[in-house]
């Protein structure tokens, strides 16, 4: 084989590296971004592979300077379209110079050994010397980069199997997830630099002098990803814990919340009885300022008569103390909102479900219709709550309009965040939602979420105990 054949080899194999380079970050970038909305489109992936091969065909420009504009381009891209909030997007570009360095650094050890082999094969004396030479650089180079191919291609897989969720990422998060890659790259940098220098008319081959780093340098490469591998299983674990802790305060939150429309329910049929029992004592009263001609004192006793008796009207009378302080309270929340609230809830002994859940379901439910009508225009709000029954099962909706901006998270419920009754608490919209599954769930029952224009609709189904 000439040079200019071997320089063509070289050029093809160098633009086949280009576009595998990207296609391994297209497939990283969405094996950590699940959701629709964070996907990379295959239009914005083939720009990137353009971008790429533009770049490839730049001969005076080396692969680091190919990579950081690359780098560049999708950081420019994240800020537009995750405005501002780029943790995520700079710990994939992260992770992907480090895999590529652990291959890179796996398939040159191979290479070198291979091509310091091949070498003493050769005969210099021989007449085809130059064209075997060139003949095999390109058996090694084919060696160099399918294994570079086939290893990244590996490790996307195992990162692949052991990636389960990543939503949000703090800077802290990308710190700690991006060490071990970033020292990996400049590693791998330094020891590629190094390996062959040329000093004076000699050429200095590290891996001739050091043959032991043939081994120990893949060993350093395979450490290094294991780590890192270690690195996100440990931070996925961690997340998890926090949802969990997330999840206990808000139920427990709940729960005090539950016990305190209990207590409220107690004392509003307390005051009713008691209302009653006065009742007689009311009338006794009003017949003697009559027989006064008290007429003055008469008004001003019902107005005091009709102000106890309105704190105790109630809008909505669903057939269960619970659930009628709970859904007149959150009536009185949307009624200062200004939102249309509309019911048609009739809850009975026979439902059998138990009035302390269907309190934690109508509470979960309403504070987040609540919550999105808040963000859209005064005329736009409205809350519909209903429950019907089909055959065992009780059927409970609520549709309200929102802002038509849904964000999903990996277990499919929206994700937003909602103020809770505690001011220094924030809580996410998907937490509440969950509960509500759970509950569901308890009752061989499922959650069913409808978006469609500005329409929210949850409508949550539960089996009736036998």
């Amino acid at each position: 084989m000439s040079q200019s054949g071997f320089e063509m080899f070289s050029n093809v194999a160098g633009m086949v590296i280009v576009i595998a380079d990207v296609i391994f970050f297209y497939a990283l970038w969405n094996i950590f971004c699940k959701n629709k909305k964070e996907k990379m489109s295959m239009m914005i992936g083939s720009v990137l592979l353009l971008l790429n091969i533009g770049l490839g065909f730049i001969s005076s420009l080396p692969t680091s300077g190919r990579l950081i504009i690359s780098a560049i381009a999708i950081l420019t891209y994240s800020i537009v379209r995750y405005k501002k909030h780029c943790e995520k997007p700079v710990f994939i570009l992260t992770l992907f110079y480090g895999l590529r360095s652990f291959s890179l650094s796996v398939a040159n050890s191979v290479f070198q050994y291979v091509n310091n082999s091949v070498f003493q094969l050769l005969d210099s004396s021989s007449e085809n010397y130059i064209e075997n030479m060139y003949l095999y650089l390109v058996y090694t180079q084919i060696l160099l980069f399918g294994l570079y191919i086939v290893l990244f291609a590996l490790m996307l897989t195992v990162v692949w199997k052991i990636v389960i969720s990543f939503n949000k990422m703090s800077w802290y998060d990308v710190w700690f997830l991006s060490v071990l890659n970033v020292a990996g790259g400049l590693f791998a940098e330094v020891i590629i630099n190094i390996s062959i220098v040329k000093i004076k008319n000699e050429v200095f081959d590290l891996f001739q002098v050091k043959e032991e780093l043939l081994w120990k340098l893949p060993l350093i490469a395979v450490l290094l990803f294991l780590g890192e591998l270690a690195a996100i299983t440990i931070y996925q674990k961690y997340r998890e814990l926090q949802r969990e802790k997330e999840n206990y305060f808000v139920e427990q939150q709940q729960i005090k919340a539950m016990k305190l429309r209990l207590e409220e329910a107690e004392n509003f049929y307390g005051s009713i009885r008691k209302v009653r029992h006065e009742m007689k004592n009311h009338m006794t009263n009003i017949k003697g300022l009559a027989a006064r001609d008290q007429y003055e004192e008469i008004d001003r006793y019902i107005e005091k008569l009709d102000a106890t008796i309105e704190e105790l009207d109630y809008k909505y009378a669903t057939g269960n103390a619970v659930t009628d302080v709970l859904i007149n309270d959150k009536y009185k929340k949307a009624i200062r909102e200004e939102i249309l609230f509309d019911v048609k809830f009739d809850y009975r002994d026979s439902d059998t479900i138990s009035v302390f859940d269907m309190g934690m379901i109508l509470n979960n439910l309403l504070d987040n219709a609540i919550e999105a009508c808040r963000k859209i225009e005064k005329e736009k709000r409205y809350i519909r709550l209903s429950l019907k029954r089909k055959d065992n099962f009780l059927l409970i909706t609520v549709e309200n309009s929102f802002d038509g901006i849904l964000q999903q998270a990996e277990d499919g419920l929206p994700r937003t965040m909602k103020e809770t009754e505690l001011p220094e608490i924030l809580m996410e919209h998907g937490v509440g939602l969950r509960n509500v599954r759970e509950l569901a769930e308890r009752y061989f029952g499922a959650v069913n979420i409808e978006a469609k224009g500005n329409r929210f609709k949850v409508t949550v189904m539960l089996q009736k105990q036998q």
